[in-house]
């Protein structure tokens, strides 16, 4: 099972602190991950006395932290609380919070298998069944995946030039995500990532188009 964590390693650089660019990659790949995840993603308010139908961009009430040691090599993703409130699900006592906090979770991991379809698709032929909501290759297989996966195939391209953007100046370093080698960032990881991203859009697209046909 893939792990929701990564590891790193900075390098020399003399312009900024290792510190600093420690925390700069932290906060890169954190945020790069939970917008990818949760944005546009709309949650009853958890605020007292709001009525249940106010909602609000879930983002605005929890995010991603990297919890660990450090020093360490090893950081783990955690779901956290903005600006020290208790944590969404600790403010409603009820299935609905819990609810709510283990769809964030599941979001997470539709993300990871995204990714993971993402760089199959760039050394492979692909085209999407929306009725079959899977993911077809190049050899006739079928990868069933969650809508949400589908869904956020249009925020590919542009969540990865944001992502390489963000990490620039934490260069030089060593990246990887989610303990597998496939996911070694590097300029070379994010040429593969942008070919797959680009062969999902066209096939995205292509399905969207037929549907409308239709």
């Amino acid at each position: 099972m893939t792990t929701l964590g990564f590891r790193y390693h900075i390098l020399q650089n003399i312009g900024v602190s290792t510190p600093a660019r420690a925390h700069i990659l932290e906060r890169a790949v954190s945020h790069w991950f939970s917008t990818l995840a949760w944005s546009n993603w709309h949650v009853p308010s958890p605020m007292h006395g709001v009525h249940t139908r106010t909602t609000v961009p879930f983002m605005s009430i929890g995010h991603l932290h990297a919890t660990g040691i450090p020093s360490s090599s090893f950081r783990e993703f955690n779901i956290v609380s903005v600006d020290g409130k208790p944590f969404y699900h600790e403010l409603i006592d009820n299935e609905q919070g819990i609810n709510i906090y283990d769809e964030a979770i599941d979001r997470l991991w539709q993300m990871v298998q995204l990714l993971e379809i993402t760089i199959r698709a760039s050394h492979d032929a692909v085209s999407i069944d929306r009725e079959r909501i899977a993911i077809m290759f190049g050899n006739n297989t079928a990868r069933p995946v969650p809508p949400l996966c589908l869904d956020r195939i249009p925020a590919l391209q542009d969540s990865l030039r944001g992502f390489q953007d963000a990490l620039y100046r934490s260069k030089p370093f060593e990246l990887l995500l989610f303990e597998s080698p496939i996911f070694t960032v590097n300029d070379e990881w994010f040429a593969i990532m942008r070919k797959g991203a680009d062969a999902l859009h066209t096939a995205y697209r292509a399905a969207m188009t037929a549907l409308i046909s239709q």
